[in-house]
């Protein structure tokens, strides 16, 4: 096996397609039924978890990409897993046991090796510009084996009033490079975002990068039994290939402190941020998304807006937006 193909092997990637994001009419006017804004097209071809699922082969061959679904929508996402192995899907019927399944799809890939490198994409992203997410998702990698805590997440530095915006606090790290997590405040108000952007907090969407074995350390820390509950299902249905199927039963008797743990902010879990100085590629969903259950008008606003903001001089430089990001204490 040559250099390159152990280094391929070595990268796995999940899509979390099932994150009961905001729900919006694509149109109105069509008369079409609300869905979770990952299976929306915003206006384009695609749709945000066909575009997730593309960015995830840039990064891991097809045969290592899990994906992470709600059984009620499987309308909506079946036709676009054709590719995935039924044994790489994880699919769960209620919010609560989202978690678990993403846990479980993590634990699959620990079990091939420790060592592996996973990135955890979330589908419901609207992406400007690929190529700056690509670099940046390449330098987190690139920095993971400098990183004691071998795990890694994006940060955004936002210049604009977000909406419906998670934000990330981070300081100085003793030592390596990126930002040493400390704590996520969940979509704030306005006036409280944006005091915290003066003060340096980013804005988080919930892409990590790091290793595996790290991974299942962390799930199996706050509830050891919980890594054998789990491990039992994915070993069924792979008797059967079959798909990873996780009820609201499973979660009976978990503690509430496990079932947050397994959301992976910080401080629970020990992370470096990096701040990537360009709102580059997540240009406005939220308000793409509400302007798509108005007029067609609003729609077009919305869609020119966001397209010029990440066509800006500072969107439009590669090599500028790539050194930035690498520059942030490292």
């Amino acid at each position: 096996m040559t250099g390159h193909a152990r280094k391929l092997k070595a990268h796995w990637c999940i899509v979390v397609a099932d994150d009961h994001g905001p729900e919006y009419l694509p149109s109105i006017g069509r008369g079409e039924k609300p869905s979770p804004v990952q299976y929306c097209r915003l206006g384009e071809p695609s749709t945000l978890l066909q575009k997730a699922l593309n960015r995830a082969r840039q990064i891991a061959p097809p045969a290592q990409i899990l994906v992470i679904a709600r059984d009620e929508y499987r309308d909506l996402w079946e036709s676009a897993l054709w590719f995935v192995s039924p044994t790489h899907r994880f699919v769960s019927d209620t919010r609560a046991a989202s978690a678990l399944a993403t846990a479980a799809a993590l634990l699959s890939i620990a079990a091939d090796s420790p060592s592996n490198i996973v990135t955890i994409l979330p589908a419901r992203c609207y992406v400007a510009h690929e190529w700056i997410l690509s670099a940046a998702l390449r330098q987190l990698r690139a920095a993971l084996p400098k990183i004691r805590e071998g795990v890694t997440t994006l940060g955004m530095v936002d210049i604009d009033d977000g909406i419906d915006e998670d934000y990330l606090i981070a300081a100085r790290a003793d030592a390596g490079p990126g930002l040493r997590a400390q704590a996520i405040v969940r979509k704030p108000t306005t006036w409280v975002a944006r005091h915290l952007r003066q003060q340096g907090a980013m804005v988080m969407y919930g892409i990590l990068v790091g290793y595996a074995g790290i991974f299942a350390a962390h799930i199996s820390k706050y509830w050891p039994g919980l890594t054998n509950v789990l491990t039992r299902v994915i070993a069924a249905a792979s008797s059967t290939d079959d798909e990873s199927r996780f009820s609201a039963s499973i979660i009976r008797g978990v503690p509430s402190i496990v079932l947050r743990s397994l959301r992976w902010r910080p401080p629970v879990s020990r992370q470096r941020a990096f701040r990537l100085s360009l709102r580059l590629c997540f240009a406005a969903v939220m308000a793409i998304t509400i302007a798509f259950s108005g007029s067609v008008a609003a729609q077009n606003a919305a869609i020119a807006t966001a397209s010029q903001a990440s066509a800006s001089p500072d969107a439009a430089h590669s090599s500028s937006a790539t050194q930035r990001f690498a520059k942030v204490d490292s």
